[in-house]
């Protein structure tokens, strides 16, 4: 087929001129798309159709150009079809096709990655035109297009009225939105989408439709939400911290305070907010802080640093973290808590040391890991090194005695579980020799603010030898130390437990009461120690003579006091066993004593009294026993005696005695009076009296000295009687002075032994006598032997102190005693005075006689003045006289006579 082309189709296909077949010129076609186009020209042909075809082609240069041929069939009127046609060439048309193309497939997957579709509104028609995502946005098929009224159907209510007012604004007024909706999918689901829409106008500028996009922003708008959240969970985080926070960009400016620094800083955030750190705090400049946030910054590094801000009196910890917008910044207010870690470690430290100071084992055991701290006193205590506990509790545990380990574990495990605040327990532990120490273990727990037990402090005490010392305490309270027989204490709480228990067994009872005859004559002659041993031997002889069960104690002195128990219900019966073990006591006690290296006899009497009621009284029953006692010694000492009721009457009368003693003691003025015995010298002189006093009882009259002056003496009373006696003495002295006749009379005032060893007497005295005003040279005190050996150093510096200020001394009844030369050599004394016992016989008696001219040279040998008393005849006198005597007293000149009465007689020519 001959083809005529024209000299632009040849420059299109690079053509030479001449003529061209179309085989020739489908030669040129691209080999991938020759048979395409042949087969169309052909077809095309065939039919006498239009042609347009599209295609490449290679020109002679094998430049490749895309072209486009089209043709129109001509028809002649004998039927045969010609073509008239053009050819372009389309290159540039491609390309540029292509690149659009290009551009809409990107832009579609741009869409889709950005979730993002386009939409038309052809207001004419009332159609939406959906691009493919935005179909999708809207879970329907791609190519739906519904009205403007469908399309807004798919938001949520809340939604949905608003985007009908924007697009009817927009079609009325050509204003364009952007918002942020709610819809529900065609499957409903809730999709938040960006909606932007905008006219779209004619030429004439009438609004003709919209046009607009939407953007799937469902998962922005999660991550907002998200972002909002963690943002505000941060912000009530940030705000509920203890620490305080702020922010600062890198001008140095407050962005970010919470509620802790507002306080802190005290200034509200909202005056800080924008400001400079260094312009409102401008004491922090050239600070630790200031240095450490700029090299925070220059380093971009964290910093930790303390720092006190002086206008605050504060200490702060301040931690800062660079960003890239600046610092974000932690501080907290440790002044008190620095004041409190200095407190604990002064309180550790004291612990420390007192730990070290003292001897007890201080302890610490931490409950949470086990462990175990020991202060170093555990080595001088029970032997072990620190290192030996300081592992598990076990390590203390293991060394408690096996019979006490589980109690004692049991124990402290019981206190931490029960929620208290300490633990104390005693238990035997084992010292590193093997031997045994008593503990005192004591440990406070430490418990959190939940109750949770932390720690426990604590200190154990070795009572070893405390304890030791609490028995020998406790043995010394019961027990004799000389004879280690029970003391008056512990009988005491035994006759009292058996009084009890006799009133329901209805057995008898006996109570002896034993003393040793002429005891003292013994510890004066050859002194305590050899005392103390035979006390001891009576002690072990009693014992063989009772049942193990029977009680024996030391009562006091030389005084043993025995109880038999679980005797005879019948009372003669009993009373015949009671005979036969007193009986048995005094021929043991009688038999000799070797002493050292002396053979000593003694004998003892005994008092018994039997009881078996549960109304008896223990003090009653002892002082029955006792006067028994005293019946067994007014018989001749050597045996015993039952108490019987004359003795009760003899006790009541006394009991009766001693309280009316008592009352008269609290008023002596009322019933006591004061006598005086005159003492007459050689030449028929009276040079003094003694002044002897008298009780005249309201109902009984007066009552002799001898019945009253020992019961004052065993009760005590006679400290104060024996004030009243010096004071009224005293008084009577300073009423002599004012008679010349009477003025240089001595008063001789008897001193009790109770009286004179009391620690206050020689002051009493002297604040006696400087009351009264009297020359003290005129008072004469006079003491018994037994009152003056006693404590003899006590007395000797007692007695100088008196004689410095003039008071004299005598001894009465000398020869009664036990009289000691070398004794009497050390005593400053003035007078000895002959008892009347050795007068009253001297002339009849040879003994007698001798012993009074003995004393009487003694007296003298010793430079002392020597006055007899009891002198009741002329011949007494005058042999007394005769062999050097100075003085005498007694019936031959006067008896005692009131105050008066002796002045009479002193001043009698």
């Amino acid at each position: 087929m001959a083809l005529t082309l024209s000299d632009a189709t040849r420059v299109v296909y690079g053509l030479a001129p001449g003529a061209c077949r179309l085989g020739e010129l489908l030669q040129h076609v691209h080999p991938d798309e020759r048979q395409r186009v042949t087969d169309t020209m052909l077809a095309t042909l065939h039919a006498g159709a239009r042609l347009d075809v599209g295609y490449r082609i290679f020109r002679a240069n094998s430049q490749e150009r895309h072209v486009r041929m089209r043709a129109e069939p001509l028809r002649a009127d004998h039927g045969s079809v010609r073509y008239l046609g053009t050819v372009q060439d389309v290159t540039e048309v491609v390309r540029r096709e292509a690149e659009a193309g290009l551009k809409a497939r990107l832009l579609q997957m741009a869409s889709a990655v950005a979730h993002v579709g386009g939409w038309i509104y052809d207001r004419e028609q009332d159609r939406v035109i959906w691009s493919d995502e935005v179909c999708r946005i809207h879970e329907v098929p791609p190519g739906t297009r519904p009205t403007a009224e469908e399309a807004i159907a798919y938001f949520a209510p809340e939604s949905r009225d608003r985007l009908r007012r924007l697009v009817e604004t927009c079609l009325r007024e050509g204003t364009p939105y952007d918002e942020e909706l709610r819809l529900i999918t065609a499957r409903g689901r809730s999709v938040w989408v960006r909606a932007i829409g905008e006219a779209v106008r004619s030429a004439l500028g009438a609004v003709t439709g919209l046009q607009g996009a939407f953007q799937d922003i469902n998962d922005k708008r999660k991550a907002e939400q998200e972002t909002a959240r963690i943002g505000a969970l941060l912000s009530d985080t940030l705000e509920s911290i203890g620490d305080a926070f702020y922010t600062l960009d890198r001008e140095w400016r407050f962005t970010y305070l919470n509620r802790e620094a507002e306080r802190l800083f005290k200034r509200p955030r909202a005056q800080l907010l924008g400001e400079v750190l260094w312009d409102e705090f401008a004491a922090l400049k050239g600070q630790i802080g200031y240095c450490e946030f700029h090299r925070a910054l220059r380093e971009n590094r964290s910093v930790v640093f303390e720092e006190y801000y002086a206008p605050h009196q504060a200490l702060s910890e301040v931690r800062a973290y660079p960003t890239k917008d600046g610092l974000s910044v932690y501080f907290r207010d440790v002044t008190e808590a620095r004041k409190t870690e200095e407190s604990l470690r002064i309180s550790e430290q004291r612990f420390r040391t007192i730990a070290r100071a003292t001897t007890d084992v201080v302890w610490d055991w931490n409950l949470e890991d086990d462990s175990l701290w020991t202060s170093d006193s555990i080595e001088s205590v029970f032997g072990y090194t620190t290192v030996d506990f300081s592992g598990p509790i076990r390590a203390w545990s293991d060394h408690i005695h096996p019979d006490e380990r589980e109690r004692v574990v049991k124990h402290i495990k019981s206190a931490i579980e029960g929620g208290e605040e300490q633990w104390i327990d005693e238990y035997h532990f084992m010292r590193k020799d093997g031997s045994l120490a008593l503990v005192l273990d004591r440990g406070y727990i430490i418990r959190d603010a939940s109750g949770r037990a932390l720690r426990m402090i604590g200190a154990m005490v070795d009572m070893t030898e405390r304890r030791q010392a609490e028995r020998r305490i406790e043995y010394l309270a019961y027990y004799d130390s000389l004879t280690q027989l029970p003391n008056r204490q512990l009988l005491m709480d035994r006759l009292q437990q058996a009084v009890d228990d006799s009133a329901q067994r209805r057995h008898a009872n006996a109570l002896f009461f034993i003393d040793l005859d002429n005891f003292k004559s013994l510890n004066d002659t050859l002194g305590h120690a050899v005392g103390d041993q035979m006390l001891k031997q009576v002690a072990q002889r009693l014992s063989g003579c009772v049942n193990h069960d029977d009680t024996i104690a030391r009562f006091g002195g030389d005084e043993y006091v025995v109880l038999l128990q679980e005797m005879s219900t019948d009372m003669v019966e009993a009373t015949t066993q009671a005979r036969t073990v007193g009986e048995r006591m005094l021929k043991s006690l009688r038999q000799p004593y070797k002493l050292d290296q002396n053979c000593h006899h003694s004998t003892a009497s005994i008092g018994i009294v039997l009881f078996s009621g549960a109304g008896d009284d223990i003090g009653e029953l002892l002082k029955r026993a006792d006067m028994a006692m005293y019946e067994a010694k007014a018989s001749g000492r050597n045996t015993l005696r039952f108490f019987n009721p004359g003795m009760q009457a003899a006790l009541s009368a006394r009991m009766a005695l001693e309280n009316d003693l008592r009352q008269a003691v609290r008023q002596c003025d009322a019933q006591f009076e004061l006598h005086y015995q005159p003492q007459i010298d050689r030449h028929g002189l009276v040079t003094g009296v003694e002044a002897l006093v008298r009780w005249r009882h309201p109902a009984r009259g007066m009552i002799s000295p001898a019945e009253f002056i020992p019961l004052a003496e065993e009760t005590g009373l006679v400290l104060s009687l024996g004030q009243w006696v010096l004071k009224k003495a005293c008084g009577q002295l300073l009423a002599w002075a004012a008679n010349p006749a009477t003025a240089r009379i001595e008063i001789a005032v008897n001193v009790s032994a109770r009286q004179f060893h009391h620690p206050q007497f020689a002051a009493q005295v002297l604040d006696v006598v400087a009351a009264a005003g009297i020359d003290a040279r005129l008072l004469k005190l006079e003491l018994t032997e037994t009152s003056l050996l006693e404590n003899l150093a006590d007395t000797i510096a007692k007695m100088n102190v008196l004689r410095t200020h003039g008071v004299s001394f005598a001894l009465d009844d000398f020869g009664t005693g036990y009289s000691s030369l070398a004794y009497l050599r050390q005593l400053p004394l003035d007078m000895l005075k002959i008892d009347r016992s050795f007068v009253l016989d001297l002339l009849t008696n040879q003994n007698d006689a001798a012993i009074a001219r003995t004393m009487i040279a003694l007296g003298r040998s010793l430079g002392l003045r020597v006055l007899a008393e009891g002198v009741e005849t002329v011949a007494q006198r005058d042999f007394l006289f005769e062999h050097g005597c100075d003085a005498y007293q007694g019936y031959l000149c006067a008896s005692a006579l009131p105050a008066d009465a002796a002045a009479a007689v002193v001043c009698k020519p």
